[in-house]
């Protein structure tokens, strides 16, 4: 499995100024006594936004770009958005942009991987989708200058040592790691199975997969949107995932094996070099956290819901891995949802559910509190 390359690209990211510098500003990243009311300065620009746009931002990896979009949000300055100096704002997001290029570039020359790249036939790349708008969001877009940048022939991912500011040693071991796990990707059930249905694509598939990018590129013009929701953005994203996902529904053969096993090579890269290799990044090694009331919602799914004791509970944040202490399992888990309740005896109880990575037992240390 990936995991092991995974651990090893992040550790060396990790070690370059750029990631330093804007992981040092990271709320969780602060000590207790330095959260909540006390936070200041940028960590307390962003405890903001984490609770104001929760979920709107899934990775600090994105800071870059999105953040600069909320600060220019009359709306939230209303709602009591702390202060920041310029000097001290415009020489965090610089970080945090050369910080998302980096990743970019990485994400790109993976994504390059890909049977086909980079005249990939998939819907889900039309103009107008989830996958390719420039409005809001929670992708990581395929954008058409990506797609030009001849990322297919590069040996590694290009300008992420120059970004980073990696010496040459560091820049060696994340070029390295970067083979690895693409090749331990290229490995993966999910990309076998993308290969062989990029292989199997007859010229009726082919024309029917040209006929619904045609189809989405038309019912997701501006225009249509328009129609549909002028000025508010989350009805706007909500309606491009609607059509994406009806049009891919109405593919049939070939054609719909395809884009759904595009989809699922785009969500595995997502989890593996967005979603875990940014908290690996910039949180460090997971914390081992005690779990009670175990359960497995379905049978031989990578799926377990479990609850916390004590105070360990309300710190722990969506996105954020853990390794389960004092429980069966042994792979580190991703929480992706969490919820409170009040016992009769008024004590808060944290529920949450969480994906077990399969296999990092294996490929990563573990680490105590």
């Amino acid at each position: 499995m990936q995991w092991k390359a995974v651990w090893q690209l992040a550790d060396a990211w990790s070690e370059t100024p750029t990631v330093q510098e804007v992981a040092a500003k990271l709320p969780r990243n602060q000590g207790l006594q330095e959260r909540g009311d006390r936070a200041t300065g940028i960590p307390a620009l962003l405890q903001f936004f984490e609770s104001a746009v929760s979920g709107l931002v899934r990775s600090p990896l994105e800071h870059g770009s999105r953040l600069p979009a909320l600060m220019a949000d009359p709306n939230l300055a209303d709602f009591g958005r702390p202060h920041v100096g310029d000097s001290e704002w415009t020489s965090w997001i610089q970080r945090a942009q050369r910080l998302e290029c980096a990743h970019r570039n990485t994400l790109g020359w993976f994504r390059a991987r890909l049977s086909g790249y980079p005249l990939l036939r998939a819907p889900q790349l039309a103009s107008g989708t989830p996958y390719t708008t420039h409005e809001m969001t929670s992708e990581i877009i395929w954008s058409r200058e990506e797609l030009a940048s001849g990322l297919v022939t590069q040996p590694a991912p290009p300008d992420v040592a120059h970004l980073l500011g990696a010496d040459q040693p560091t820049e060696r071991r994340i070029n390295e790691a970067c083979r690895e796990l693409a090749a331990q990707l290229g490995q993966s059930d999910i990309w076998v199975h993308f290969d062989e249905a990029s292989a199997a694509l007859d010229r009726p598939a082919k024309e029917e997969l040209h006929a619904a990018r045609k189809e989405l590129t038309a019912r997701l013009s501006d225009d249509q949107l328009d129609k549909h929701e002028a000025e508010l953005a989350v009805p706007r994203s909500q309606y491009r995932a609607h059509t994406t996902e009806d049009v891919i529904q109405s593919l049939s053969g070939a054609a719909r094996v395809y884009a759904d096993a595009f989809s699922a090579a785009h969500r595995l890269l997502g989890l593996v070099a967005c979603d875990v290799f940014g908290e690996l990044t910039m949180y460090g090694e997971p914390w081992s956290v005690p779990i009670t009331n175990l359960a497995t919602p379905e049978p031989g799914q990578a799926v377990v819901e479990f609850t916390t004791p004590g105070a360990i509970g309300p710190i722990l944040a969506c996105g954020q891995i853990i390794w389960p202490g004092d429980s069966p399992l042994a792979d580190a888990v991703r929480i992706e949802r969490k919820s409170f309740s009040f016992e009769q005896t008024n004590e808060m109880s944290c529920h949450f559910e969480g994906q077990v990575l399969l296999g990092t037992a294996a490929g990563w240390p573990a680490s105590q509190m």
